[in-house]
This record gives structure tokens, C-alpha cells and sequence, in this order.
């Protein structure tokens, strides 16, 4: 699989607020776990994607952050 995808780092930020990240983020979290449940998973399989999201969703807010502190500056710039 190829998950290559023709957008800028910061579209996802752009694009989409905060709020709506922390619930698609969630959303995505629910339906994953009910999916993981209804395959034969063992429990470390499971655990194991519970940590890979939990990265993940590490890493999304820590760039929402540096984001965040970069946009004054750029709206600044702007000005």
C-alpha cells in the first residue's frame, strides 16, 4: 500500500480546526477499536494499534501546536 498523498504539511491545519481533529481523531480511534474487535486479534494485537494511534494522535497534536505558534507570527508577517 502506497500512502503517499499530494498535500502540504500544514493543509490538515488549514483546512480543519482544532476541535474537529480532536473528534475525527476520536471517531477514527472508535471505529477502529470496533473494527479490531469483530477480527480475531490477540491482545497484544490490539495493544499494539492502541499505541500506534496513541503516537499518532501524539504527533498530530504536537504539530497542531507548533502550527499554532507559528500562525501569529506568519499573520504578522502578512500585515
Amino acid at each position: 500500500m502506497n500512502l503517499n498523498f499530494d498535500h502540504s504539511v500544514e493543509e490538515l491545519f488549514d483546512s480543519y480546526l482544532e476541535e474537529d481533529i480532536s473528534f475525527y481523531l476520536w471517531e477514527m480511534y472508535q471505529c477502529w477499536l470496533l473494527e479490531l474487535s469483530q477480527k480475531d486479534k490477540t491482545h497484544q494485537e490490539v495493544e499494539n494499534r492502541q499505541y500506534f494511534f496513541q503516537l499518532l494522535a501524539a504527533h498530530v497534536s504536537k504539530n497542531l501546536k507548533q502550527y499554532q505558534q507559528k500562525a501569529p507570527a506568519n499573520e504578522t508577517d502578512a500585515q
